[in-house]
């Protein structure tokens, strides 16, 4: 808070040149951070639209390259329930005999046939029973599939089919499902069917129809964490940091080189794919552009502040003119290099500001020629004064007389009224001062109830209860004295009871409240306002109960004034008065 205040100060105290280069300087710096900022947004929005164009041409691509799989897979539906297959096969797992199951096993072969040319992406088509190995197309070699793990695989889909696609297939794509017997809808397994596919043909095709090349885009397929395609290993799926945003995209360095990715799940096969493209490439035209704005932005701040300068410059050297001016006219030399303008025929402030300010130089002359005669009359005026002074000085002398003889002639009761009313009388006219401290008002209050208590005898009880720490509080001065001459007023002047008058402060969180109570007369509901209102006749101080009221709301505000009301058969007065008034 004391660095902001400090900060505050020194803004405050600089030339006002100064000033408005630091607010046109601040404009820019605010207008340069918002500008790139919005440049920021701008690029955010333009590479959520690209992962949007691209993420809809990708899906395209999963589609194809999903379509081509279940084709295949219905094709194997067509495979599996051929009936010169299923005969074939029914026969060879009843005869054991080898020589005699080869014409079976050339039956099952001859019509893999029709189907291996069915469909452009199939490179095999393979039907193992036990031993037995029938082959359409790529030879099947054992060591390229872990048969024990896929011949559970396949039994566990019960004659569904499982696509096949890790390390252990040389980054090879299988479509696998078992053999079984229709006839009778026995279902007993008669084999395995293995359909191998160009897994790397179908995803090529289906770039190629998208208008992907490869040399600006990378797709890879990853199974279990393990790459499968493409067979080269591109990157561990570990060093790829996915985004939890729904956009599913994220702009990262990967081997020192900038990508764009977009990943995903496919929905037919539990595969993860993920789409590189080369940032720069694709971004290229958009980060020349921001790169460009953020140049030309800065360009257009030198500028303008250089621009800005030369107006400042301009319009303040006129300013400064105007200052000599001032100091030629109070009598301080100008300096020989300031140039003189005529400003009669300039319409702006600064030709306004000027000509006020010589037609002010004119009248000051003129009034500095008629002060001669004002100085007379003024001396006149002095003297007049002090020979008025010479009539309250005769006053208070007199009292001091009179105070003398009574304490000579032994009577206590006339010096104390006339030195009390001596004190009240140098009180009201030789203090100049709006607000007085706590400690003088008590005083002055003090020399009245010494009168009033001469004058009522033991009917008057007057306490004060209020703290020496309080002595130093401003109050209005001849605040206090009429609320009580009102309190005398109207509880003793008609009544021959006695009365207690008591004055108090309490203090609030933001004021001080005097608190005068006295007994024998009681308050009308909304006095002050009755009283303004002349629905009330003021009687005795009423007025002065309204002066004192709004003297305290002109001096304090309006929430502070006299409030009146009722208590313990006394009548209350509060005077309050704000904190820091000191």
């Amino acid at each position: 808070m004391g660095y902001v205040k400090k900060t505050f100060n020194y803004y405050a105290n600089l030339p006002l040149k100064k000033k408005i280069t630091v607010i046109v300087y601040t404009s820019f710096l605010f207008l340069g951070i918002v500008f790139l900022i919005n440049l920021h947004k701008l690029t955010t929005y333009y590479d959520r639209d690209m992962y949007q164009t691209n993420a809809q041409l990708l899906d395209n691509i999963i589609s194809n390259i999903e379509s081509e799989m279940s084709t295949i897979s219905n094709m194997s539906d067509y495979i599996i329930a051929d009936n010169v297959i299923q005969d074939s096969l029914t026969r060879l797992f009843n005869f054991s005999n080898y020589d005699k199951s080869a014409s079976y096993r050339r039956d099952a072969y001859e019509a893999l046939y029709t189907y291996m040319f069915l469909n452009d992406y199939i490179r095999s088509i393979t039907i193992v029973i036990d031993d037995t190995v029938i082959t359409m197309g790529d030879s099947l070699e054992e060591s390229e599939l872990d048969f024990d793990t896929i011949n559970k695989q396949a039994a566990d889909a019960n004659g569904g089919p499982v696509w096949i696609s890790d390390k252990t297939t040389n980054y090879s794509c299988f479509c696998v499902r078992q053999i079984r017997q229709k006839k009778y809808l026995n279902l007993r397994e008669l084999g395995i069917l293995y359909v191998k596919v160009d897994l790397d043909k179908i995803i090529a095709d289906a770039l190629k129809k998208a208008g992907y090349t490869p040399d600006i885009t990378e797709f890879i397929l990853f199974h279990e964490g393990d790459q499968i395609y493409p067979e080269k290993d591109v990157y561990e799926q570990n060093k790829i940091r996915e985004s939890n945003s729904p956009e599913s995209y994220q702009i990262e360095s990967i081997d020192g080189k900038k990508k764009f990715i977009i990943f995903g799940n496919m929905n037919y096969v539990p595969w993860n794919y993920y789409y590189f493209r080369n940032y720069n490439q694709i971004f290229y035209q958009a980060t020349q552009a921001k790169y460009s704005a953020v140049l030309l932005t800065a360009v257009f701040l030198l500028i303008s502040i250089l621009f800005t300068n030369i107006i400042l410059k301009n319009i303040f050297k006129h300013l400064d003119y105007l200052i000599y001016k001032m100091k030629e006219f109070g009598g301080e030399p100008v300096l020989p290099t300031v140039k003189k303008y005529d400003y009669q025929g300039r319409q702006d402030e600064i030709g306004r500001l000027h000509r006020t300010f010589d037609e002010m130089t004119k009248k000051v002359k003129a009034l500095r020629d008629e002060n001669y005669d004002k100085q007379l009359l003024l001396k006149d005026a002095t003297i007049k004064i002090l020979e008025q002074q010479i009539n309250p000085h005769f006053l208070y002398n007199t009292l001091d007389t009179i105070n003398c003889m009574a304490q000579m002639e032994g009577n206590e009761d006339i010096s104390t009224m006339v030195l009390s009313l001596g004190n009240l009388f140098r009180a009201s006219i030789m203090q100049q001062k709006e607000l007085i401290p706590l400690k003088e008002e008590l005083e002055f209050l003090n020399s009245y109830i010494q009168i009033q208590k001469i004058r009522f005898k033991e009917r008057l009880q007057f306490t004060i209860d209020i703290p020496e720490k309080y002595n130093t509080i401003l109050v209005p001065k001849l605040s206090i004295q009429p609320l009580v001459e009102n309190a005398l007023k109207h509880s003793m002047e008609y009544s021959f009871e006695p009365c207690e008058i008591s004055l108090m402060l309490n203090e609030k969180d933001d004021c001080y409240q005097l608190r005068l109570a006295n007994t024998g007369s009681h308050f009308e509901a909304d006095l002050l306002e009755k009283i303004r209102q002349n629905t009330l006749k003021p009687v005795g101080n009423g007025v002065g109960l309204i002066n004192i009221d709004s003297r305290l709301r002109l001096i304090f505000g309006e929430e502070y004034g006299l409030s009146f009301f009722n208590q313990d058969n006394m009548a209350i007065v509060l005077l309050e008065i704000p904190k820091g008034v000191m």
